[in-house]
């Protein structure tokens, strides 16, 4: 004899509902949620509220371990669980439990196409003139050619120090082979083809984005990663407009916290954005107002329609788990993507980072990301 579904649906709370406090808490949120996010922004663009560019490199490298733990702590394990309920169907809980899984992997790929159609990259593919690749094959031949002496004729004192990274990022320091007093004419030989360099080489040195080309990268990552903060936060706000009691308070203050470190978290990446030209005033475009006044308001928002349907909506209901534990999912393949692909591996793994972030300042970025996750974990204990 098979155990009877539970049915979906919280039976209805003794506690009497808190619209004052409800109402107060939705202009908390607001406010907590706003400030967070503009505070970057202030901070770099308004002039007499600059703060140390200590505290962004902060916000920035904190950030990205806040929203990694948004994902892996948050987001994904409550899909799973709302998607799990033992009131839901079958399909859900026993032919196919894995549908969290499934849609946050589909969310990853989407969000991969999305990226690759609309990378600034694309343009760089059309690829040099076939004269460009042979004057730089000739130059770079050249100068190999040119080193191609004697090393028994050169004495230390004529080498000239060379400097070199390697893979890792160290700096390295070796003497050149070519004397100092020394220079030399380049004759084709019938080896040339052992020493000249591969065309993908030569490309990729052709191939280097302009700036504006890497605005608008920096401008696709940080839309597509407020876009996967925006699709939980809403449901967020739901969920805190139909808490009662002691939930409500436990449930307001960890939200304020969450909303605190993420909108930092988005807030610094945002105001990495640098402006259309060097000329152009950093306060004239609207776009990163806009996008941190998008955060600012969706978790509000979500607390006011929670707040006017409080007798419609039940987030233990069937609808309620199906949708709230497929927008998780979602959300959490899209911030999986962007904090581990286009924060974590940026800032740390591309030959990039080893020029700018190196020594006791990479450890502490490692070291900032690591609290930054710690702490968002922490507050998964209560929402």
């Amino acid at each position: 004899m098979s155990t009877p579904r539970p049915t979906c649906g919280s039976n209805r709370p003794s506690e009497p509902y808190n619209l004052p406090l409800h109402i107060g808490g939705l202009f908390i949120i607001l406010t907590v949620s706003a400030t967070a996010c503009a505070l970057p922004l202030v901070a770099l663009r308004v002039p007499f509220l600059r703060i140390p560019s200590s505290a962004l490199f902060a916000f920035r490298h904190f950030g990205t371990g806040v929203l990694i733990a948004t994902a892996f702590v948050h987001l994904f394990p409550t899909a799973f669980i709302n998607l799990t309920d033992p009131c839901l169907p079958e399909f859900f809980t026993e032919t196919y439990p894995a549908f969290a899984g499934a849609v946050a992997l589909a969310a990853v790929f989407v969000i991969t196409i999305v990226e690759m159609v609309f990378s600034p990259g694309r343009s760089l593919c059309s690829g040099p003139s076939q004269g460009e690749v042979g004057a730089l094959e000739a130059a770079v031949v050249g100068d190999v050619r040119s080193a191609e002496v004697d090393e028994d004729e050169i004495t230390p004192a004529q080498t000239t120090p060379q400097f070199g990274r390697t893979r890792s990022g160290r700096t390295h320091r070796r003497p050149s082979l070519l004397p100092t007093n020394q220079t030399s004419t380049y004759e084709p030989k019938a080896n040339d083809e052992a020493i000249r360099p591969s065309s993908d080489s030569l490309t990729s040195s052709l191939h280097k984005p302009s700036p504006e080309q890497a605005r608008q990268k920096l401008i696709l990552q940080a839309t597509l990663l407020e876009l996967g903060i925006l699709f939980h936060s809403l449901f967020i706000g739901m969920a805190l407009a139909v808490a009662t009691g002691h939930d409500q308070i436990v449930l307001l203050i960890a939200i304020t916290f969450h909303q605190t470190f993420e909108g930092l978290a988005l807030g610094s990446r945002i105001a990495s954005i640098p402006p259309p030209s060097p000329a152009t005033p950093s306060t004239s475009s609207p776009r990163p107002w806009i996008m941190a006044a998008l955060y600012g308001c969706t978790t509000p928002l979500g607390m006011a329609v929670g707040i006017g349907t409080r007798n419609l909506y039940d987030p233990s209901s069937a609808f309620g788990l199906v949708l709230v534990g497929t927008t998780n999912a979602v959300s959490s393949g899209l911030l999986t993507y962007t904090s581990l692909v286009d924060l974590l591996s940026e800032d740390f793994l591309t030959d990039a980072s080893w020029r700018v972030l190196r020594g006791r300042r990479r450890v502490g970025a490692v070291g900032l990301v690591g609290f930054g996750a710690f702490c968002m974990s922490l507050i998964g204990a209560w929402a």
